[in-house]
């Protein structure tokens, strides 16, 4: 009878000590996966910091926008200058029902009130680059280093509180940098921005039908042109004129998170 029943018993042991050991195997097998969670998380960027993508074009000396690589070669960068005063919104809303991109380049002047901050962040959030153009549209050759730095972090600063991004892009007032400003660009992770050609502050160019006109025609319209336009009654009537005349002319309005900045490999 002992022999019969020795086999069932060596089983039941068995099985007993096995329930005992799975408490324990459940413990370390938990312990292993939080492990490989943790390296798993250590691999990704953190929250808000995304891979950069390999950029598309780079600012040349003329600043003419150039490809990098195989890029298509004819194409024209749009910029809107001293915003958001009236029209930018209207703006962004013309070119995002267009399909086209452009950098809003903000003076801190215009993002002191509520209304002005929402604004801004409409026109982000419609999915358009915001760039510096200083606090107050001060010649920059005329200020301290000291003045020149409240110009320029100051707005950074007021774009990162409402947009959550920092610009990449810096364009002084009238093109003047100076040797600080474009240190502190750099410290601050902002490329140079200036332009090719632009027209709209010229009074003769004061009207949707003289703005399009020379926009289209203008001499330094050629590959990678960088074209200054600003926040101005005529140049938003103009704006939608212009972008259609590009294209017609077979240019491709490049999008801004193409261009190689700081941040972008």
């Amino acid at each position: 009878m002992r022999r019969k029943l020795l086999g069932p018993l060596l089983l039941l042991l068995i099985i007993v000590a096995a329930c005992q050991n799975e408490p324990e195997k459940r413990a370390d097998d938990a312990e292993l996966a939080e492990e490989q969670a943790r390296e798993e998380e250590k691999e990704q960027p953190e929250k808000g910091q995304e891979e950069p993508e390999e950029a598309e074009y780079e600012i040349n000396e003329m600043f003419s926008i150039v490809p990098i690589d195989k890029a298509n070669e004819k194409v024209a960068l749009l910029t809107i200058d001293d915003a958001p005063d009236k029209h930018a919104l209207e703006m962004a809303q013309q070119l995002k029902e267009m399909d086209a991109n452009a950098i809003f380049f903000v003076n801190g002047h215009f993002l002191e009130t509520k209304e002005e901050k929402e604004v801004l962040k409409e026109i982000y959030d419609l999915g358009f680059v915001i760039g510096n153009h200083t606090y107050s549209h001060p010649s920059l050759p005329s200020l301290s280093e000291s003045e020149q730095k409240e110009e320029i972090v100051q707005v950074n600063d007021m774009v990162e509180e409402i947009t959550g991004e920092r610009p990449l892009f810096f364009r002084a007032p009238f093109g003047e940098n100076t040797d600080y400003s474009k240190e502190l660009a750099a410290e601050e992770g902002m490329e140079l921005m200036n332009w090719t050609y632009g027209y709209d502050w010229e009074e003769q160019y004061m009207s949707k039908e003289a703005l399009t006109d020379i926009m289209l025609n203008a001499k330094e319209l050629d590959d990678g042109a960088n074209l200054l336009m600003h926040d101005r009654e005529w140049t938003a009537a103009a704006l939608a004129d212009i972008v259609t005349g590009l294209r017609e002319q077979g240019y491709e309005i490049v999008d801004p998170a193409d261009i190689k900045t700081k941040n972008v490999n």
